[in-house]
């Protein structure tokens, strides 16, 4: 039962972390900042790979 809450908190921090890295891409494009937005592209990229890698 633990293990599954801990899942449960895992991928509920990455969605979180994920929102927030599509926030910053939108500010990113709003700015017509090119290398930020990249930077925000990438780290979402990452975070949103990580269930795959981690499993």
């Amino acid at each position: 039962m633990i293990v599954n809450l801990e899942y449960l908190a895992f991928f509920v921090l990455l969605l979180a972390a994920l929102l927030l890295a599509i926030k910053e891409m939108s500010v990113a494009l709003d700015e017509v900042d090119v290398e930020r937005f990249t930077l925000w592209t990438g780290v979402a990229s990452v975070i949103a790979g990580l269930p795959i890698i981690l499993w």
